[in-house]
């Protein structure tokens, strides 16, 4: 195979690999709240907030917060998940496919992530208005332990360790 060709092949699977993966992961970003990856990104910021014991008026305009953002978070992810489904629509599309043909809708898609991690940012920061220092600190405590569990289990789940 051509040097051209096999860089012409790699460039097609990694594409396709990065088009697959993005596709899955909004797909399973489920709150606009997120702190962590995608998938557990809603729940994170649960069990933060659950270790903080909030009052029932704190609770209130936590949920408060979380329905006034809902609406643009929701937009901007069926935004990215439209812009995905149409790059991977092209990365499989009959015809020549060059890398320069990408760089429109990879900025497109990299636009939106920054634009829903904004909004993310956001509401990470008037939730966090609401906490009082003690409950911050707790909070902090759980989420240093969550990443500690976390980098344990990715150890484990290294090849050649037991």
């Amino acid at each position: 195979m051509s040097r051209q060709r096999t860089r012409v092949v790699r460039i097609a699977v990694l594409t396709s690999l990065v088009v697959l993966v993005g596709t899955w992961a909004p797909a399973h970003a489920q709150s606009p709240t997120s702190m962590h990856g995608p998938g557990a990104r809603g729940v994170m910021l649960q069990l933060l907030l659950r270790s903080a014991n909030l009052t029932p008026e704190q609770d209130a305009k936590v949920r408060e917060i979380l329905t006034a953002r809902r609406t643009a978070s929701r937009a901007l992810i069926d935004q990215l998940r439209q812009a995905q489904r149409e790059l991977a629509d092209r990365m499989f599309a009959p015809g020549n496919l060059q890398e320069a043909d990408l760089g429109p809708q990879l900025q497109r898609i990299a636009s939106l992530r920054e634009q829903l991690a904004q909004e993310n940012a956001k509401v990470a920061l008037e939730v966090r208005a609401i906490l009082t220092p003690e409950q911050l600190a707790r909070a902090a405590q759980v989420k240093d332990r969550m990443r500690q569990l976390h980098n344990e289990m990715r150890q484990l789940m290294q090849p050649g360790r037991s």
